[in-house]
C-alpha cells in the first residue's frame, strides 16, 4: 500500500474540538490527496519525498464523524466511519502513568459501570528504535479502545481513566487519551536532542551516554538488537501481574536485601545503554513522541520521575522537566498545558530503595511553578513504602482533572493544593500561613502511615508539639519555643510518609520546609 497514514489515525479517533486539525502521512511523490473529516474536504500535493499534510478549520464537538483520506495516483483510500469529535489528552512518563486499570485497587468497580463509547483510549506502541515494531508483538497498541468490554477496560491507563471519566461527566463531549510512555525511562529520554544540548545542567546524561558508547560493541549490540523478540511466556505474564499488583513484591524484596545477586546484562535490551535503548537521551522522543505530533491536543499529563532518582540524575530533575516541556510545546508548536504528578510515597529495599525523593518533588514543583500553563498535583496521601506502583491511582486522576476543569475549562472549582506561605513564632506558639488552603485546613489524623512526617526542631533537639488548625493556618504549640533560639519545621520530606494535612476540599498540602524562626 502506498497511501499510509500514521497509526494514531484510525476508527474510533478523538479529533480535539475547537483547534486547527492538522492530518498528514505519505504516498507517491507529487500525489494528490483527498482528506475528509465529516463534509468538510482539504486537497494537498505530496512533497518529492512522498509527504503530506493537510490542515482543518476547528470544528466543534460531535459523537460520531467519518474520516478519509484518498489518493488520485494510487486511486487508493483509507476509511474511518466511527470517530468522533472532543477534548484529548497525551500521558506521557514511565510506570506509573503507564499502569492499567486492571491492576488498580478500584478496577472491579470500574467493570460495572455503564460503557461509554464516548470515552476512548489510543496506546502507542513501545518501540525504541525505526524497526523495532518487526521485532516485537504491538497487537495491543496502536488502536483506539472504547470504555465497552472488560477487556477494553481492563488495558485503559488509570490515572488517564480517572481523568477521563470526569471530564465526559462534566463537559459532556467525546474524551480521547493517548498513552505515550514507557516504565523505567528518565525524563531526558523524552526531550528533544536540542533541548537536552542546550541544558548544562543535563551535561552529566550527555556524558553518561558517551561513556556507554565508547565502551560497547557496537557490532555485537546491532545483532543482537535485530533479533526478534519472543513472546513472553503465560508464567512470566502471570508473574508480571502478581509484581504490578505487589503480591509477593515484600518477601522479594527482602530476599534481594538480604542476599543480592547480580542481574546478567545481555548484550542487547531496551534498558541496557546503547543507540537503539529506551533511555537513552532523545530516544523515545524521537521513536515514539514525534510519530503522534502534532495530532492536535487539549494539553499533556505526565507522571515521571522514579527513574532519575534511580539513575542519580535527582539534582537537575527540574532543569531535565523543563527541557521536556520545551520540548513537547516545540513539536506541537504551541503552549500546551502541562499538568504533572509528583512523586508519591515510596520506600523501596535494596537497589531499587528512593534516594532523594523529596528532592525530586520539590523540583516538580518548581518546574510547574516556573513554567507557563503548567502545574503539578500532590498525592502524599498516598504511595506505598514497598511498591513502587502503589495501587489507587482515582485521586491522581481526580485531581489532574481539577486543573484541566479550572485552567482549561474555566470551572470555578478549587484545584491547586495549599503550599507554605510563612511561618512565624510568637511565645510557645508557630503559625504556619499557606496559599491556596480553600476555606481552611483539616487535619486527617486517620491517615496511615502519617506519623513522622511533620519533623520540628528546637535547637537542634526534635519536640513533639500539640497540633491544630485555626482557619488556613497550622498552629504548633510547645513550651520549648519560648526559650529556644531557632526553630525549624518540615513536612513530609521524606522518600516514604503519609501527609495529613488537607484543605477542606480534600487536597493534600504540598511537602515544605520553614526557615529558621
Amino acid at each position: 500500500m502506498k497511501l499510509e497514514l500514521p497509526r494514531i489515525f484510525g476508527e474510533g479517533m478523538v479529533l480535539q474540538q475547537g483547534k486547527k486539525l492538522p492530518v498528514w502521512g505519505k504516498s507517491v511523490k507529487k500525489d494528490r490527496i483527498t482528506v475528509r473529516i465529516g463534509e468538510l474536504f482539504v486537497e494537498t500535493v505530496c512533497s518529492e519525498q512522498g509527504l503530506f499534510r493537510a490542515e482543518f478549520p476547528p470544528i466543534k464537538a460531535t459523537e460520531k464523524i467519518s474520516f478519509s483520506a484518498e489518493s488520485k495516483a494510487t486511486g487508493e483510500k483509507i476509511c474511518f466511519t466511527d470517530c468522533a469529535v472532543g477534548e484529548v489528552f497525551l500521558c506521557g512518563g514511565q510506570s506509573n502513568m503507564e499502569f492499567l486499570l486492571k491492576y488498580d485497587v478500584g478496577a472491579e468497580e470500574e467493570y460495572l459501570t455503564e460503557e461509554d463509547p464516548l470515552l476512548r483510549m489510543y496506546t502507542a506502541p513501545q518501540l525504541n528504535f525505526d524497526g523495532a515494531e518487526n521485532l516485537t508483538d504491538c497487537s495491543e497498541w496502536g488502536f483506539w479502545r472504547r470504555w465497552d468490554s472488560r477487556e477494553n477496560r481492563a488495558q485503559f491507563g488509570a490515572i488517564p481513566l480517572y481523568m477521563a471519566k470526569i471530564l465526559r461527566k462534566e463537559l459532556g463531549v467525546p474524551v480521547g487519551m493517548i498513552a505515550c510512555n514507557w516504565g523505567g525511562t528518565p525524563a531526558a529520554a523524552w526531550a528533544s536532542m536540542e533541548e537536552i544540548q542546550n541544558t548544562p545542567e543535563m551535561k552529566p546524561v550527555l556524558d553518561w551516554y558517551e561513556d556507554v558508547l565508547c565502551k560497547l560493541n557496537l557490532r555485537e549490540y546491532f545483532e543482537a538488537s535485530e533479533k526478534p523478540v519472543p513472546p513472553a511466556p503465560p508464567e512470566m505474564k502471570a508473574r508480571m501481574d502478581n509484581f504490578m499488583m505487589g503480591i509477593g513484591l515484600k518477601e522479594f524484596a527482602e530476599m534481594m536485601e538480604k542476599n543480592p545477586v547480580p542481574m546478567p546484562m545481555p548484550v542487547y535490551s531496551p534498558y541496557v545503554p546503547g543507540p537503539r535503548a529506551a533511555i537513552r537521551p532523545a530516544g523515545l522522543y524521537e521513536t515514539m513522541l514525534q510519530k503522534i505530533a502534532p495530532y492536535a491536543l487539549a494539553g499533556f499529563i505526565w507522571y515521571q520521575g522514579e527513574d532519575d532518582d534511580y539513575r542519580g540524575w535527582q539534582e537537575f530533575y527540574g532543569e531535565s522537566m523543563k527541557a521536556v516541556i520545551r520540548s513537547w510545546r516545540k513539536l506541537w508548536d504551541e503552549e500546551l498545558p502541562f499538568y504533572q504528578v509528583d512523586l508519591a510515597p515510596f520506600g523501596g529495599r535494596g537497589q531499587t530503595a528512593a534516594k532523594k525523593y523529596p528532592l525530586i518533588r520539590s523540583l516538580q514543583h518548581e518546574s510547574s511553578l516556573s513554567m507557563p500553563k503548567a502545574k503539578d498535583v500532590c498525592i502524599m496521601d498516598l504511595g506505598d513504602d514497598i511498591n513502587i506502583h502503589f495501587r489507587d491511582k482515582r485521586k491522581a486522576g481526580e485531581r489532574l482533572s481539577r486543573l484541566a476543569l479550572k485552567y482549561i475549562y474555566g470551572k470555578d472549582i478549587k484545584a491547586d493544593s495549599p503550599e507554605f506561605e510563612s511561618a512565624e513564632r510568637k511565645g510557645d506558639c508557630v503559625r504556619i500561613r499557606f496559599l491556596n488552603a480553600a476555606e481552611g485546613l483539616v487535619i486527617n489524623r486517620g491517615i496511615e502511615d502519617s506519623e513522622g512526617s511533620l519533623t520540628v526542631i528546637a535547637d537542634g533537639k526534635e519536640v513533639q508539639p500539640e497540633v491544630l488548625v485555626e482557619g488556613s493556618e497550622l498552629v504548633l504549640r510547645d513550651s520549648a519555643f519560648e526559650t529556644a533560639g531557632e526553630v525549624t519545621i518540615s513536612y513530609a520530606e521524606k522518600n516514604y510518609c503519609r501527609g495529613f494535612l488537607f484543605d477542606t476540599e480534600g487536597l493534600p498540602v504540598f511537602p515544605f520546609h520553614t526557615p529558621a524562626v
